[in-house]
């Protein structure tokens, strides 16, 4: 059946294939704060697929959704009805950031921003300066709470030269900040194993205790298939680490291929042509 977009000579599009990756990021039994955009299809296919025992928050209120039984699709925003149809408790935004993630309970956040630098910040508010900026965005919505208290992140990001940056121009969410024992310095909370999924592969930190010690910037630790390290390093503006054995992440499987397809099936969070 055709998914409304060409599929590469692998059978799936890179961007099929970074929320799919991203899923799999996601532990059976985790409690996550699912953002806006490309999250919203990645925790719906863990939650069908990979980890159907986790919690599914968005910071709107809905908490613990199960996706329907029939008629499934993807939340199309946080806010979407068919979030309060099957969740175990609809609450507000008190709720979701002051109980839940500012609470400390938060085991994991799946986001996407504009940005992101070498030390996993993201910005969602402007491109530029913040006096004169060039283009602004919605703004932060929960990502500045989140990125303060939630116990690890992972991060969605079409790996193009425009969203990956040195530094970020507006740090909205914290990672590292600006490397070891920064978020100490902050007054946050150590935070990790994260995550950084791209369209083109899987990026780590080199941080072993949540930003106390180690370098605190992304690593390449792992590939798709027919993706080369050059391929990465070419789009990266800096001096990118890179992983001593570089994991080749396993291709689709039929589960996880008929997950994204039927919760995305008019590919609102695949927008065709906006993923390379």
């Amino acid at each position: 059946m055709s998914t409304g977009a060409p599929e590469t000579d692998l059978g799936y599009e890179l961007v099929d294939m970074m929320c799919i990756a991203a899923a799999r990021e996601i532990e059976d039994g985790d409690a996550v704060l699912v953002g806006m955009g490309p999250p919203l299809l990645v925790c719906s296919i863990a939650k069908l697929v990979t980890a159907p025992r986790m919690a599914f928050v968005t910071e709107s209120g809905p908490m613990d959704w199960e996706p329907p039984a029939d008629g499934r699709r993807a939340p199309s925003q946080i806010a979407d009805p068919i979030l309060t149809e099957g969740s175990a408790m609809v609450g507000d935004m008190v709720d979701v950031l002051g109980a839940f993630v500012m609470g400390g309970n938060a085991d994991a956040a799946v986001l996407q921003g504009a940005q992101i630098d070498r030390f996993g910040n993201l910005n969602t508010l402007l491109i530029g300066s913040y006096a004169a900026p060039r283009r602004r965005f919605p703004g932060a919505g929960g990502n500045v709470d989140t990125g303060a208290s939630a116990k690890r992140v992972i991060t969605t990001m079409p790996l193009e030269p425009r969203r990956f940056v040195a530094r970020v121009d507006f740090r909205t969410t914290a990672a590292y900040i600006d490397g070891p024992g920064a978020r100490k310095r902050a007054g946050l909370r150590p935070q990790g194993p994260n995550a950084c999924v791209t369209t083109k592969c899987v990026f780590r930190f080199d941080t072993p205790d949540g930003g106390e010690t180690g370098t605190c910037e992304m690593v390449l630790d792992g590939l798709f298939e027919g993706i080369t390290v050059e391929d990465v390093l070419e789009i990266v503006p800096w001096e990118l680490k890179v992983a001593g054995e570089i994991e080749q992440i396993p291709p689709p499987t039929e589960a996880e291929l008929a997950a994204i397809n039927s919760l995305d099936a008019d590919r609102e969070h695949r927008v065709p042509g906006r993923y390379s």
